[in-house]
């Protein structure tokens, strides 16, 4: 019987754990939750005059370091070509995903939307494909949830995207606590030119205080929440003031004046 909550991460490049989403992995991997990162490739295509081979190697050192730094221990690679993603088989990667889903058997996943933040194939193609595994496997209260569009992908600390934006249900995560271990893991990508380098005592400053993630999976009307493996519960829809202020007075006739 499993007592510990679990969380799987699935991105395509090195990198892609550090920088948008670093704090939430750091902060659920220091408490009590099993965080496994699975990486589909090693970023070969990602480091201009070094070839693939190289450039993989190094990107693969980079992320066990960043992995180690946000309490990561169960860091797996499944071994693509970075920039290939669109070209895989559908099936052999869905097939490859639901056996890491019927195997690990997690309460959350994580992974980018369908528009990939920017656009990236790669980003684009594993959310499809993880999203179709997710279905296929029908986990019991497991639950999906995308890398949200806002101003934490950018560095900025700022207000949670509203649904409407987010496309559905927004998990705010406070990571202010574990900016430090996900600066640390952005340095540790030094061949991508992490910024923020310098002091990290003032550096840490300018990292978004929150990460955004947007509830995929289950479907529902449900309310934002501030914790990936909270109870979901229903959202609570409020009628504009003016429409409120009209309800009210059809309820109670002697609010309207008469002439």
């Amino acid at each position: 019987m499993k007592t510990q909550k679990s969380l799987l991460v699935i991105l395509p490049h090195p990198d892609d754990e550090s920088f948008p989403m670093g704090g939430t992995l750091a902060k659920y991997a220091f408490n009590h939750t099993h965080v496994t990162l699975v990486c589909a490739t090693r970023g070969e295509a990602g480091i201009p005059g070094k070839s693939p081979v190289e450039a993989g190697k190094i990107r693969e050192a980079e992320l066990r370091r960043a992995a180690a730094e946000l309490g990561v221990s169960d860091l797996r690679f499944l071994g693509y070509h970075d920039g290939t993603l669109a070209q895989v088989n559908a099936a052999e990667l869905i097939g490859r995903l639901v056996d890491l889903l019927r195997e690990i058997r997690p309460d959350v996943v994580l992974t980018f939307g369908p528009d990939g933040i920017s656009g990236h194939p790669d980003h684009v193609t594993l959310s499809e494909r993880i999203t179709q595994a997710f279905d296929r496997v029908a986990l019991p209260a497991a639950r999906l949830y995308y890398l949200a569009p806002s101003e934490a992908t950018l560095q900025g600390c700022g207000v949670a995207p509203a649904q409407e934006v987010a496309g559905g249900p927004v998990a705010s995560i406070d990571i202010t606590d574990y900016r430090l271990r996900k600066w640390h893991a952005m340095q540790a990508h030094a061949s991508q030119n992490p910024p923020f380098q310098g002091n990290p005592a003032e550096q840490i400053q300018h990292l978004a205080c929150h990460e955004y993630f947007t509830l995929a999976r289950p479907c529902g009307n449900f309310a934002d929440t501030e914790d990936l493996f909270a109870p979901l519960s229903p959202r609570q829809i409020f009628p504009p003031q003016p429409l409120r202020e009209l309800l009210r007075a059809t309820r109670n006739p002697n609010s309207f004046s008469s002439e």
